[in-house]
């Protein structure tokens, strides 16, 4: 008989159900999936996202908070400056997962286009 893996939702114990929804809230908000997008291309400072997205300095250290909590940034000090980047880039699939539900869910409900 095959072992289900940890990371196998249906056989998640049940206590770890808040942690995944904790998760799924973090990544439930434009700002912290623009900034996931922006981390994509490689670990950037707040500064370089700061000149990226032109949001405030407070506004973005707030946002990639709440994403290192969730566990889906890294930050790494070098010198005088924090980097951050994606902590596990499997975050992706799940990302694309949703985009491509998404994209269904509109294709699905669009009226019929005229000709």
């Amino acid at each position: 008989m095959a072992t289900k893996k940890r990371s196998d939702f249906s056989a998640l114990p049940e206590g770890l159900l808040e942690t995944v929804a904790g998760c799924f809230r973090a990544l439930g908000d434009p700002t912290r999936l623009a900034l996931l997008r922006a981390l994509k291309e490689g670990e950037k400072t707040v500064q370089d996202l700061v000149a990226c997205t032109h949001w405030t300095q407070p506004n973005i250290s707030r946002h990639l908070s709440i994403l290192a909590r969730a566990g889906l940034v890294s930050r790494t000090k070098r010198g005088a400056f924090v980097f951050y980047g994606i902590a596990d880039t499997r975050i992706f699939n799940i990302c694309e997962g949703v985009c491509a539900h998404v994209d269904r869910v509109i294709h699905r409900y669009a009226p019929p286009t005229r000709r």
